[in-house]
């Protein structure tokens, strides 16, 4: 098996288009923009870039159109040395593209329009799926066609890989549908949407990892929190992993999640303990909020490693 063949990334790939604004407009108002950038997004290019940069060789699955923005996409992942040999492409469904919105603070509203990444058809899954043998780690999201994602997830766990699942966005899928896997991670906003209360205080995000922790069947919840940090819960203890705070001034925090998991999972398949994958994910996303973009502000491996070590030397990494 080769390293590239260990870890399977499934997932959306966008052209993000970013707009810079004083603050999210309210219903029915006009803002103007302060400045527009375009560029490589979605949720599953975020993360196998963030692999392969952090130094683990990726597959990406993920569907594009059959034009010109598709035709981007793929010379990016290309050229960020990522597997591409089960992208797909379709002829009558545009490439996917996100609108972004950013405020000074660096907090964001996304809307996205799928596009191709929900256009997965039988036998592009039937392909996939083929191929599953291959891999050892499955890192998986809901921003792309769910019947992939049903079969991802029924023949990884078949097949007893180490499932990872970015837990949005909250779309037509039963909890249920993720008994089983390692690590279930939604955000806040997500974890609210999942279990039907808010989830905006420190109970309240205790009481939504032990939900979903019930609900799904998952053998963690891994919450993300923001500027909180994350919390973990395995069906006896709940451990926060406060944010990292030494690596700059946030600017955009468009990939942090993106950016978590994907070093979560670099942690993971290199057999950090658990505890410690966490805080290295930690690190990694607080340096990708401090630069603008999704995939332009993920870090390198030894961008990480070097913040990293400095966390340990700091009393950051208990």
């Amino acid at each position: 098996m080769s390293s590239r063949d260990q870890v399977l990334v499934a997932g959306s790939a966008n052209i993000d288009v970013v707009l810079q604004v004083p603050r999210t407009p309210h219903q029915g108002e006009s803002l103007v923009a302060a400045g527009q950038r375009t560029g490589l997004g979605g949720k599953g290019s975020n993360r196998a870039i963030a692999l392969q940069r952090l130094g683990l060789d990726v597959q990406f699955c993920c569907k594009l159109g059959q034009d010109s923005s598709g035709d981007l996409v793929f010379s990016k992942l290309q050229a960020e040395g990522i597997g591409t040999r089960l992208v797909k492409r379709d002829e009558h469904v545009g490439t996917g593209t996100a609108y972004i919105m950013v405020e000074p603070s660096g907090k964001n509203t996304i809307l996205s329009y799928l596009g191709a990444n929900n256009a997965f058809t039988k036998t592009d899954i039937n392909e996939i799926v083929d191929q599953l043998p291959s891999f050892s780690f499955l890192s998986l999201e809901l921003e792309c066609s769910l019947s992939l994602i049903e079969q991802l997830l029924y023949h990884g766990r078949k097949q007893e890989k180490v499932i990872i699942v970015d837990a949005g966005p909250v779309r037509g899928i039963e909890l249920s549908e993720f008994r089983d896997v390692d690590v279930f991670s939604p955000n806040e906003t997500e974890a609210a949407q999942w279990t039907g209360f808010a989830v905006d205080t420190e109970a309240a995000a205790r009481e939504a990892c032990r939900y979903l922790y019930e609900a799904t069947g998952s053998k963690r919840v891994l919450l993300k929190r923001g500027e909180h940090g994350a919390m973990l819960y395995d069906g006896q203890d709940i451990r926060n992993f406060p944010t990292y705070r030494e690596a700059g001034q946030v600017v955009d925090t468009t990939a942090a999640g993106d950016c978590f998991m994907g070093a979560l999972t670099l942690g993971m398949a290199r057999k950090m303990p658990l505890d410690q994958a966490i805080y290295y994910a930690n690190v990694a996303a607080a340096i990708a909020v401090t630069r603008s973009g999704a995939a332009t502000s993920l870090p390198t491996g030894a961008e990480a490693d070097e913040m990293f070590t400095k966390a340990c030397e700091g009393g950051y990494v208990k």
